[in-house]
């Protein structure tokens, strides 16, 4: 009998860094990822099973970054947001912002990784409140 699970498992994002080491530290001890499978110039990262890998330019024989950004969908940006507090206020000013409302509907947190990378967490508003209730189990 074939599986029956779907094939795709996740959509990861792979980010080109500079120095992987700053970049682990910046989302192990600000964001709250936990590093797995770390070695060779690369690193995947994963918090609350959503994923990013990283992978240090000089190992790919790349030096410009292609800035990225990276989108997560959370229950609460203000929890998030309180949950971070501490460890945002060490960045650089301008490195972070919100939360904040956007004129899209979705409150916003956005943090710039030591690249450049846009790390946003968000949660929609308005219309957009319970976008995602169609995936949380029936109680």
């Amino acid at each position: 009998m074939a599986d029956e699970r779907s094939n795709i498992i996740q959509v990861t994002p792979f980010l080109g860094v500079r120095d992987l080491q700053a970049s682990l530290d910046f989302y192990t001890g600000i964001l709250g990822f936990g590093a797995y499978a770390v070695g060779g110039g690369y690193a995947y990262l994963e918090r609350e099973r959503a994923g990013i890998r990283l992978l240090e330019l000089n190992a790919m024989g790349e030096r410009e970054v292609h800035v990225l950004t990276c989108y997560f969908d959370v229950h609460d940006v203000d929890a998030e947001h309180a949950r971070l507090a501490d460890a945002l206020a060490t960045l650089p000013t301008g490195r972070w912002k919100g939360p904040v409302d956007q004129p899209y509907n979705q409150r916003e947190l956005i943090v710039q990784d030591p690249d450049g990378h846009i790390i946003t967490f968000g949660q929609g508003i308005g219309p957009n409140v319970g976008q995602w209730d169609y995936r949380d189990p029936p109680s």
